[in-house]
Formats: C-alpha cells, sequence, structure tokens
C-alpha cells in the first residue's frame, strides 16, 4: 500500500514537471492535456486526504519545473548564499503548490455531488473548481497568474477563443477539455480490463465525439476577422533595446553610460521613426533628479517632430509621506516637458518583494535579505488614461502587467490604437522566463485585436501583430534598436466588447448541470 501510494506521487509530480513543455519556449501543447487529465485521473476515486497529497506533488511537479528560473533573480541579483536562495525558491514553489492541493481536496469533498470518474466530477465539477482555485492563485497577495494553463494553447486550435472568451475562458474550455480526455481514458481502460463493450462503448464514444468537437471547432473561428486595420493611418515605430546588465544597472556608476546609451541609439533613430520606446526603468535614477537630461532629450524628440516614450522613476512628496512610481513618461509631446507632466503611466499592479511588501511587519525580514533595488513602490491607478503619441492612443502596462487581461480590459477603449507594454527581464537570465512572459503577452495582442508593441531592456524586445503572431524580434542580450512601421486596428473582439459576460455564462450552465434531478414516483 504504501509503494503504491509512492508510485501515485511520483506520478504526479512527473504529470506536473512535464507541463512545461507545452509553454514557450518549447510549445508542445498537447502536453498540458496530458498533465492535468493525469492529475484528474489520480484524484478521481481518492479520499480528500489522498487527493490533498497527489495534488500537492503535482504541483511541486509543476511549479518546480515552471518557474525555477525565478533561482536566477534570488542569487545572481540578490546576492544571497545558495542555500538561503534554494530554500526561498522552495517556499514559493510549495506555497503555490498549495493552489493544486486545495483543488484535488475540493474535487474530493464534493464526491456525493459528482461521485468519482463520473461526467459530473470530470466535466462539470473539476472545471469549476480550478477556474475557482486559479482565481484564488490570481488574487491573494496580489496574485501570481504566471503558468494558466490557457497560455499552453496559443499554438493549438483553442488559440481562436481568446478574442472571444479571453484567457479566463480558454482555461474553462480546457479544463473541460481534460475531463473529456480522462473520462475518454477511464473508459478506453475499462474496455481493455474488463472487455465490456456493450456497456462502455456509447459512454466512449459520445466523450470521444465531444473531446474533438470542443478541441477542434475553435478553428473555425480562426476566420474570423474582429478587427480591421486602418492603412489610412501609418506611424514609424522604433523600439531601444539598451541590454544594461542587470548586476550594473541600479549601480550609480553605471548611470552615466546608460544615459549615454540611450541617448545614442535614439539619436540616431530620430530622422526615421515618429515615435521612439524606451523599456521600463531604462532611466535608473528619479525624474526630479534627471530634469536637465529630460529636457534636452525632448528639445531633440520636438526638433524631429517626434514623440519619445521614457522608463524612468517617479518621487511624489505629499502632506504625510511620499510615493514612488515605476512610470513611463512621454517627451515631445504636444507642450514641451515640464515636471509633472500627465500624458504617463504609473505602474498598478506590483510585483510582491520585488516592488513592495505584502505583510510588511511579517515578511519585511526576507525582503531586506533579498536587497532588491526599488522595493518600496507606490501603487498607481488601476484606470488611467492611455498614453498618447503622435495623435495615437495606447493602452499601456509596464512588464509583470502585461499578463494581467483583466487590466489591460479596464484601461481598454474603443478608440485604443496599439497595446503597449515596457519590461526588464533581465532578472531572469538566459532562461526560460522570459519566454514564458512574451508567450503571455501574445496572448494580449490577441484578445483585443490589437498591435501589441513590446520594448525590453534587454530582450524580448518584438512587435506582435492582433492575431498573436511576432512580426519583428530583436535578439536577446544585444545593444540594439528595432523599427517597423504599423497601422493601428479598429473594431472590438468579442472579448473586448463583452468582457467575462460569456465566462460567467458558461460557468453558471455547468452549475445547473451539476444540480441533481429530481425524480418523482
Amino acid at each position: 500500500m504504501f509503494k503504491q501510494v509512492l508510485i501515485q506521487q511520483l506520478m504526479a509530480t512527473i504529470l506536473g514537471g512535464i507541463a512545461v513543455f507545452s509553454y514557450a519556449p518549447f510549445h508542445f501543447s498537447l502536453l498540458a492535456l496530458l498533465s492535468f487529465s493525469g492529475l484528474l485521473l489520480l484524484i478521481a476515486d481518492k479520499s480528500a486526504k489522498q487527493a490533498a497529497i497527489i495534488g500537492l506533488s503535482w504541483g511541486l511537479g509543476y511549479f518546480s519545473s515552471g518557474i525555477h528560473w525565478v533561482y536566477i533573480s534570488i542569487k545572481q541579483y540578490g546576492e544571497l548564499p545558495t542555500i538561503v536562495a534554494i530554500t526561498i525558491l522552495v517556499l514559493l514553489i510549495v506555497y503555490l503548490s498549495l493552489y493544486p492541493l486545495l483543488f484535488a481536496t475540493l474535487v474530493r469533498l464534493s464526491n456525493k455531488l459528482a461521485p468519482a470518474y463520473s461526467v459530473k466530477q470530470l466535466v462539470l465539477l473539476s472545471p469549476l473548481l480550478w477556474q475557482f482555485t486559479e482565481y484564488l492563485r490570481g488574487t491573494i497577495l496580489t496574485g501570481f497568474s504566471w503558468l494558466e494553463f490557457g497560455y499552453s494553447q496559443l499554438d493549438s486550435p483553442l488559440k481562436g477563443l481568446f478574442p472571444i472568451i479571453g484567457i479566463d475562458g480558454v482555461n474553462l474550455i480546457f479544463s473541460i477539455l481534460c475531463g473529456l480526455l480522462a473520462y475518454l481514458i477511464c473508459h478506453l481502460i475499462y474496455l481493455i480490463r474488463y472487455k465490456q463493450w456493450r456497456i462502455s462503448k456509447t459512454h466512449f464514444f459520445n466523450a470521444l465525439i465531444a473531446l474533438l468537437i470542443f478541441y477542434f471547432a475553435p478553428i473555425l473561428t480562426n476566420c474570423a476577422e474582429w478587427t480591421h486595420q486602418d492603412n489610412s493611418r501609418q506611424v514609424n515605430v522604433s523600439l531601444v533595446q539598451g541590454n544594461i546588465t542587470q548586476s550594473l544597472k541600479w549601480n550609480a556608476n553605471q548611470l552615466e553610460n546608460t544615459l549615454h546609451t540611450y541617448y545614442s541609439l535614439t539619436k540616431n533613430l530620430l530622422e526615421q521613426s515618429d515615435i521612439i520606446i524606451w523599456p521600463e526603468a531604462a532611466i535608473t535614477d528619479l525624474e526630479t533628479n534627471q530634469q536637465f537630461y529630460l529636457r534636452q532629450l525632448d528639445q531633440l524628440a520636438r526638433a524631429n517632430q517626434s514623440a519619445i516614450a521614457v522608463g524612468i522613476i517617479d518621487l511624489r512628496h505629499n502632506s504625510d509621506d511620499y510615493d514612488i512610481f515605476n512610470t513611463l513618461i512621454v517627451l515631445g509631446d504636444e507642450n514641451p516637458y515640464h515636471y509633472p507632466t500627465e500624458n504617463r503611466y504609473n505602474k498598478h499592479h506590483l510585483v510582491p518583494f520585488g516592488e513592495y511588501i505584502p505583510l510588511q511587519l511579517l515578511l519585511e525580514p526576507i525582503a531586506n535579505l533579498l536587497q532588491i533595488p526599488m522595493s518600496s513602490m507606490s501603487f498607481g491607478e488601476r484606470i488611467q488614461k492611455p498614453l498618447v503619441m503622435k495623435g495615437f492612443k495606447f493602452t499601456t502596462v509596464i512588464c509583470y502587467e502585461a499578463i494581467l487581461s483583466d487590466l489591460v480590459l479596464a484601461n481598454f477603449s474603443n478608440d485604443t490604437d496599439f497595446l503597449l507594454t515596457v519590461s526588464n527581464d533581465a532578472w531572469f537570465g538566459e532562461s526560460i522566463g522570459p519566454w514564458q512572459h512574451l508567450q503571455m503577452v501574445q496572448a494580449r495582442a490577441l484578445e483585443f485585436g490589437r498591435t501589441m508593441i513590446r520594448s525590453t531592456n534587454n530582450g524580448i524586445t518584438a512587435i506582435i501583430d492582433p492575431s498573436g503572431k511576432i512580426l519583428q524580434q530583436a535578439p536577446q542580450f544585444k545593444t540594439t534598436t528595432l523599427s517597423m512601421q504599423l497601422s493601428p486596428n479598429t473594431g472590438l473582439t468579442p472579448y473586448a466588447k463583452w468582457g467575462h459576460f460569456p465566462l460567467f455564462i458558461m460557468m453558471i450552465i455547468l452549475s445547473l448541470l451539476l444540480i441533481p434531478k429530481t425524480r418523482y414516483n
């Protein structure tokens, strides 16, 4: 018995671990289906306690393989002893694994509502509970929405659903598909083991047909053109990738070299560019300290009839204290630059420990140990005006915010011309982290039917079209620029128009189907 339990835990860990290969840069999307379907099968007939252990084991495999690259920022840039860095990473992975544990436990506690291996358990209840626990993971302590299964399906037929129901809707459809696959496997095993063809063939073929329909029908939506390119309006956009090494980026002695790098790269682009985008915190100093430099840059942009978006840190004093914002400002605006300008975006969703300390009284010692620069940032407003450059409107997010579809949706409007994100993924070195981040950015372009412009410090700088396809991409770890002539798109995708309403309808339908039928004598 003990041996069997260990085998099941090992299987769960392996099934969780293989899911990483369904995401960028590997793109084996079917492995995600196998991973989650395997979890459903392993917990389907277990007690709540057994299911919890299996869910935890699966989560440990899933997050260990999926976010191991966080170690680079903790060890290399936090300059901590190896054992301390590993301990912090393990604690993060264990914390995230509590959500699959909770999911597995809830599934088995609901056994009376949805018996083991039934359609109700696998296809109705499990997707609803997974949606609930993923919501918690993306919300508690401001959330960590990395590695949502829907992103693994950007190269599958489910891609066509993103502009209709968004990432949360794709997550739900994905989990229903996994439930159907698990149900199909159950009947296939039953058929092979007991040779009860007459009993199981109907269930087998029904599940197979439903699985094929759910998986391949979204291909038809790829033919839909939800938005249209307005070729009467064109703009030349350039992105500047300064490639400042993270270990030096916040060193005061590096600042002058950083300013020179970005200035010289930008000066070479002015004649050919209407809009130039710098990455997140390109200037590693307070905006008030760089007034001469910014005015000089503003005059240069104005002389060439260009606009420059600059990532910088803004410190604002108030009556009792002060606020520090991770900011993107626009130079070469209608009016000469004069601090503080209004045409700016302040980052709203901050990264725990990286930009602010959650539960500060309890966790501040850990933050002090990490010694991450600028880890006491302030929250910008959730709803902000779009950045305006050369008459074009940009719905803007900074770094981690690009994975938050809800935040983009809240700030998106009918007259948005482009989506814009700036980032600094240098924290994660030559790992898979930046590729996963880029994949989620591609999903935003697809959801809203707008070209996504992404400028980063050392990669992956890219321009992504409204279908999620990368049009141009700069090489990582190279000081370079990327330029392209773009036209905005007009119109709204169903997701941009209706938001989460279709998702709520789907969840209500699943919930209603779970209600036991009343029998009358």
